[in-house]
């Protein structure tokens, strides 16, 4: 049994997939997601546990959570965590020429340990809370050029982040979050997947492109993720699907087409697998929610 999947939160299917909130927390059960996490916590203390490893939560920890990873939080008896927390997708990342200067290799792996939290204290600590505080009024305001002030300081945030990783009292991969060779070899398959899910995509395809065998890669997939590739693929095509069903008049067969599926009763069985309803009653329901109101699914955290 793997932990609640969360893969909607709000603006996720806007042209800046990125939502910021601050909220007090005494505890949060085991979830994973397929968007980044990034928090900053304000007051209280508490533990944290992602992947299995335990680390203490305390007024400047920071945590980068990477897709996938499960992870879940409890304040100290009697104590709650009040937290800046900040969900966006990946691409957000790894779509500028950033990802060339460390962001791709922050996120995907590589040879660099990556770190799973930090701690930051004094000085470091003021300017963190400044930065972090900026970020939300800048995210609560409808002021011009949003979200290009909004990346400039997710940017300043990660780059803090890295840089105070590399001091005591943080927790690197190696120590928090132990990584075979084939985690390290499936990320950039994932990031792949991502950018092509609307194509035709098979393990072969991804066996041919990654020279991985396909039997190897699914067995990654289910190792790391829980899921089968083709369980994977579907949920970023539902997705996709979701996004085209609220926002456009497109027939649902047509949907089905535009978000990568070869036929349509594949579509209606996936989509009732994952959504708990058919096509049409997804669109009703979100037409007469609004666009504005999109929380994550299954309850939302």
């Amino acid at each position: 049994m793997y932990p609640q999947y969360l893969f909607e939160y709000p603006n996720d299917g806007s042209d800046f997939p990125f939502y910021m909130k601050k909220k007090r927390y005494t505890s949060v059960p085991a979830h994973r997601h397929d968007f980044i996490e990034l928090s900053f916590v304000l007051e209280g203390k508490g533990t944290e546990r992602i992947n299995g490893a335990e680390h203490e939560m305390l007024p400047g920890t920071v945590v980068l959570l990477l897709p996938y990873q499960i992870h879940d939080y409890r304040a100290a008896a009697g104590d709650s965590l009040l937290m800046y927390i900040c969900n966006f997708d990946m691409k957000l990342l790894t779509s500028g020429p950033e990802a060339a200067w460390g962001l791709r290799e922050l996120l995907l792996g590589k040879d660099n340990a990556r770190p799973a939290y930090v701690q930051l204290a004094g000085g470091t600590f003021e300017t963190g809370l400044r930065l972090w505080e900026h970020m939300y009024q800048e995210y609560e305001s409808s002021r011009m050029w949003k979200p290009i002030m909004l990346r400039a300081l997710l940017m300043e945030a990660l780059s803090m982040f890295v840089r105070s990783g590399s001091g005591r009292g943080s927790g690197r991969a190696e120590e928090q979050l132990p990584e075979t060779s084939n985690a390290k070899d499936i990320w950039p398959v994932v990031q792949y997947v991502y950018d092509h899910y609307l194509d035709p995509l098979s393990l072969t395809v991804l066996s041919e492109t990654f020279r991985i065998h396909p039997s190897q890669l699914s067995k990654q997939f289910s190792e790391e993720f829980g899921n089968h590739f083709v369980d994977f693929l579907h949920e970023l095509r539902i997705r996709h699907a979701c996004s085209l069903l609220m926002t456009s008049d497109l027939p649902i067969s047509q949907v089905a087409y535009e978000s990568g599926f070869a036929s349509y009763p594949t579509f209606s069985r996936a989509f009732l697998r994952i959504k708990g309803m058919a096509p049409s009653e997804y669109r009703e329901r979100r037409g007469r929610r609004g666009a504005a109101e999109h929380p994550i699914r299954q309850g939302g955290l």
